[in-house]
């Protein structure tokens, strides 16, 4: 590792944790933030004071990420807690406070799997966060050599109180694979110093006992310590080393990645399974600046001579699929486990996969090693009973779901598995499924995974070439009595069609509330890896098909790959966009991540069909999340409304 990601000042000579810097609080009142950057010092923050549901948009802003290559010494650091609740934190304002501790509410780090956000915290001279993070920003954490700390735990207030503690102590509080990569220093010296059995894999004693779908696929593919893969039984809390079937990644975290590599290897990097690795430039496809260049082109340089298969983009038609959408297309299989460096790699789910969602460097470790660290995660079952109603779609599910207090208060589904099934999927598309497994994330969950069913059987069938015998080899059920933490029973006919209002996915409310405030909009987006397919194009053309958009309003639509955008072309869908006054723009990422034309700018209102509307994370104006029906009907009135709107006008 290098001292920017494993910083070793962070240790003294005892062996001891100092806090020889400043503490900042995040909280809820903006003035106390700007007190503490103008050297004021507080203390004994109450927890409800303290900003919850902290997104890694606002750890590190998209922006910021765009223009990092790995060579601007610096520049993540300038940039920490700048996109907080709307711009409260300046550029460089940590980097200059000599702060070394964040304090934050419940839900830190929450959504993207970004690697940048605790190096940002890292460039700024922080190694301690006390919070309640997200999954993924802790193993980055643990990766990256910085302590998130509980906040009430008992090491924790020892180190407030008596300003040290013993490394030790902070270590006995995690997972025992955390507390190895932490003391080998990075998960790449953790996976070496297992293959040359300086430590020992973690030992599973866990007897056989019924398990879901999730727990099946892991027990599969553990790694043992006499070189054997596989397990009669694994249980949630089972801390286990894996044998991914399928990694890959993109350019936007490709920097971390190959740092960390360089790091280990220098310029003889190892590669161990080249034919399982698949990178991806697809993130910046929109973008034609200077910087946005450089991360695909180094990508691919890296990639090439190690035999490492890149997809590349062009400045007409951008990326040939965003990357879980080519994976979906091309690659992922029922039973696999796949590791992907972005939050949304849970959507290969819907074909009944484990997909896992992680950080720069785990990738770097499974290119190396052909390993991942995986503690077992416990399973929510989600049964779908009977059918939507007419103009109701998944995305009106989830973020209805979603909203509510369980899942979003209580944080149930925080580091778990949602393991969606029921009678419902066989008459769901595929293409409406994708949202399950891909929003799953939103709700704070480990992964989503979706049982076999015919819908998947047949996108298979006419994907891949598979007969109905292969793909049902490889589906995966989950046994009888398997034990969930959690069991929810839908019925699909009460849901109604739903907006996400500003900051949060979460934040879900019913369409029928929203569009009595006739909120005016000034752009409408249909696109991202959740809505690009042929069937969100169809929604979207059946209700703009003869229609124009409203004056003052642009309407962007965007298909997640070629093979979708051809078949919406070949229906005629994309026609009726464009003849509506819809804007076609390439495949890739684009605006849902603030990375291309439809984002929203100061004083803008967007509404959009995409996954995520944390603080900045689709521009500096407000979005609001809905399906691609509410998009386009918001679009012809100018307003936020649905399809019922239009019959009346």
């Amino acid at each position: 590792m290098t001292e920017q990601i494993h910083p070793s000042e962070i240790f003294d000579r005892a062996e001891k944790l100092k806090l020889t810097g400043r503490i900042i609080y995040l909280t809820k009142d903006p003035s106390l933030i700007r007190k503490q950057l103008k050297g004021e010092n507080l203390s004994d923050i109450p927890q409800g004071e303290l900003l919850e549901g902290i997104s890694t948009d606002e750890i590190i802003p998209n922006k910021a990420c765009l223009s990092y290559t790995g060579k601007e010494e610096g520049h993540l650091g300038n940039f920490v807690l700048t996109g907080l609740r709307g711009g409260i934190i300046q550029p460089a304002d940590v980097a200059k406070g000599n702060f070394q501790v964040v304090v934050a509410g419940s839900s830190f780090a929450r959504g993207s799997s970004r690697i940048h956000a605790p190096l940002a915290l890292q460039e700024a001279g922080i190694n301690i966060v006390i919070a309640n993070g997200e999954r993924i920003f802790g193993e980055n954490c643990v990766n990256c050599g910085i302590y998130l700390l509980k906040p009430n735990s008992n090491s924790t207030q020892k180190l407030l109180k008596e300003g040290f503690i013993s490394i030790n102590e902070i270590l006995e509080d995690m997972p025992e694979i955390s507390q190895n990569i932490m003391r080998e220093g990075g998960l790449l010296p953790y996976f070496k110093a297992l293959e040359e059995e300086k430590i020992s894999f973690p030992q599973n004693i866990t007897s056989t006992r019924p398990m879901t779908i999730a727990e099946k696929i892991i027990a599969r593919k553990i790694l043992n310590q006499d070189g054997s893969i596989g397990s009669v039984a694994i249980k949630p809390g089972d801390e286990c080393i894996i044998e991914p079937d399928q990694y890959y990644g993109y350019e936007l975290q490709s920097p971390p990645t190959r740092q960390a590599l360089r790091t280990a290897f220098g310029e003889n990097i190892r590669v161990r399974r080249p034919e399982k690795i698949s990178l991806h430039n697809d993130h910046t496809a929109l973008l034609t600046d200077e910087s946005s260049q450089t991360q695909r082109k180094e990508q691919t340089l890296f990639a090439q001579p190690l035999g490492i298969k890149v997809f590349e983009s062009d400045s007409v038609k951008g990326a040939p699929a965003i990357c879980h959408t080519k994976m979906l297309e091309d690659h992922a299989l029922p039973g696999q486990l796949i590791l992907g460096n972005d939050s949304h790699t849970c959507t290969l789910g819907v074909l009944n996969s484990l997909a896992v969602g992680k950080g720069a460097l785990d990738l770097a470790g499974a290119i190396a090693y052909d390993k991942m660290a995986l503690i077992v995660p416990q399973s929510i079952r989600v049964n779908l009973h009977g059918s939507l109603q007419k103009g109701v779609t998944i995305k009106d599910f989830m973020l209805q779901f979603g909203a509510r207090p369980e899942l979003k208060e209580k944080r149930l589904g925080s580091g778990r598995v949602f393991e969606f099934g029921g009678e419902a999927l066989s008459e769901i598309p595929f293409d409406e499924q994708i949202k399950l497994t891909n929003m799953s994330v939103e709700l704070l969950g480990f992964s989503g995974i979706v049982e076999p069913n015919e819908q998947v059987v047949a996108y298979l069938q006419k994907k891949r070439g598979m007969t109905e015998e292969e793909i049902k080899r490889l589906m995966i059920s989950s046994d009888k009595n398997a034990k969930y933490a959690y069991l929810f029973d839908i019925d699909l006919s009460t849901i109604e069609p739903t907006v996400a209002t500003p900051g949060d996915t979460q934040n879900g409310k019913p369409l029928s509330e929203i569009a009595s405030q006739n909120i005016r909009i000034q752009k409408a987006y249909l696109g991202s890896c959740t809505h690009g397919t042929p069937e969100d194009l169809r929604q979207a053309a059946e209700i703009l098909r003869g229609k124009k958009i409203a004056k003052g309003v642009k309407l962007f639509i965007q298909a997640s790959s070629i093979a979708n955008l051809d078949e919406a072309e070949k229906q005629g869908y994309i026609k009726d966009l464009i003849d509506a006054g819809a804007k076609l723009l390439p495949i890739g990422c684009g605006a849902c991540m603030n990375a291309g034309p439809g984002s929203t700018e100061e004083n803008e209102t967007g509404i959009f069909a995409t996954n995520r509307n944390f603080p900045g994370r689709t521009g500096k104006g407000k979005t609001y999340l809905a399906s691609p029906a509410v998009v386009a009907a918001s679009a012809i009135e100018g307003f936020i409304c649905g399809p019922k709107n239009l019959e009346t006008t």
